[in-house]
């Protein structure tokens, strides 16, 4: 893929959050939307809409089916994107990955307040509440203990994909029981002030 793919790839996803969330609709579903479905799932990006599936699919994260307008049905792409070790070295690439980066955090700390907010007005049954994970280690660690612990964890959700995989297969994704979970995990160095 040459640098110009890859920065309307990176551009098409950074220059609003509110695109990470329609992609991850299409791809949480796995089947094809109506952009009147998506602007109902993504409120946020309900103004735009049309923009913002454009500009994803230019980017090549998902794919007009057929349609026009509100009836247009989109799908998320299997392809996945390859990239080359030397892509790093393009400053506008560094840039556009970095302003993903910080969408990508701010999404994963919003998460957790909507989360929090929820469970403090009582809109999740206590089951839930009692079954959600908050652990935070502070450990001593090399850089090869860091790659260690990523290997693990990667083979511990691995085989939590494959069962979520298997459910929605199975159709049991519906059942009452089964919500979507987002599970996060960061292992990064402490200043030595902290």
């Amino acid at each position: 893929m040459d640098l110009q793919r890859h920065l309307r790839h990176l551009h098409a996803m950074a220059a609003d959050p509110a695109r990470m969330d329609l992609f991850e609709q299409l791809r949480v579903r796995d089947r094809p939307m109506s952009t009147l479905e998506l602007g109902r799932a993504v409120p946020e990006a309900r103004r735009g809409i049309q923009a913002h599936l454009s500009a994803l699919a230019d980017g090549e994260w998902i794919e007009h089916l057929d349609g026009e307008g509100r009836t247009a049905r989109w799908q998320a792409r299997q392809v996945p994107i390859e990239w080359a070790d030397d892509d790093d070295s393009d400053p506008a690439i560094a840039r556009a990955k970095e302003d993903l980066y910080w969408i990508s955090l701010q999404r994963r700390i919003n998460r957790i307040r909507r989360f929090d907010a929820e469970r403090q007005t009582g809109e999740w049954p206590e089951d839930w509440v009692g079954a959600t994970i908050g652990r935070d280690y502070s450990l001593w660690l090399t850089v090869d203990d860091v790659h260690e612990l990523d290997d693990e964890l990667v083979a511990v959700f691995e085989r939590f994909r494959v069962r979520s995989e298997e459910r929605r297969a199975d159709g049991d994704a519906e059942d009452g029981g089964v919500r979507l979970v987002f599970v996060t995990s960061s292992a990064f160095p402490l200043s030595h002030d902290e």
